[in-house]
């Protein structure tokens, strides 16, 4: 299951060194090394009313995130959807933060690819789709990810079973995060120039990170 994984992070020339955090232990189930979390079935399904007043089942969304704080420099991150589904919510991404932690997703800062293959920047609970696009995630595929905290530059390739890659995506983040978010930030603790990278889950699938 890691020849994706593998190969995807040998393109990026870097040495497998992420884990997922332990906490992810409580959603799920994390391999004795740390590389592959395990998402079995969800329990109770939250259900709103859709616009046509027809009841729609809601998966839980679950976070899972590197167990390192990255600050400064460049990092490269290898996700691979090793088996399973995915939900039309999942993705994955980096999270600016001061520290590794699980937050209420509308208060986080982060960029990410979603299920869709569509490159996205949070602001808190303001989601801006880029335009730029890449081939959908699929269960086999492989992420991967390098950000440049020093230039606020990040880079998104993916990954085909065999590691062959199927698209890049680059995206300057500077036109995004300004002079007056950097100000706030800094101001309540947070930065910009350090976080952590996360995955969002909804269905039953095994994820790897290296």
């Amino acid at each position: 299951p890691y020849v994706a994984a593998t190969a995807a992070a040998a393109a990026l020339g870097e040495a497998p060194a992420c884990r997922w955090h332990r906490s992810a232990n409580s959603v799920g189930f994390v391999s004795e090394d740390g590389h592959i979390f395990t998402k079995g079935a969800s329990g109770v399904q939250k259900v709103c009313m859709g616009h046509r007043g027809k009841p729609i089942e809601l998966a839980p969304l679950c976070m899972v995130f590197d167990e390192s704080l990255r600050c400064g420099g460049t990092h490269h991150y290898s996700y691979s959807i090793l088996d399973g589904e995915l939900g039309a919510a999942d993705g994955a991404g980096f999270v600016f933060d001061s520290k590794v932690r699980r937050n209420n997703i509308q208060r986080m800062r982060s960029v990410f690819l979603n299920q869709r293959g569509c490159v996205c920047i949070r602001d808190h609970e303001r989601v801006k789709k880029l335009g730029v696009r890449l081939p959908p995630l699929q269960p086999g595929m492989s992420l991967g990810l390098s950000i440049d905290l020093d230039a606020f530059y990040m880079q998104f390739v993916v990954y085909t079973d065999e590691g062959q890659p199927l698209g890049m995506a680059q995206v300057s983040l500077d036109n995004f995060f300004g002079s007056d978010v950097w100000a706030a930030e800094s101001a309540i603790g947070q930065s910009l120039c350090s976080g952590f990278f996360c995955a969002v889950v909804t269905k039953e699938v095994s994820v790897g990170l290296i």
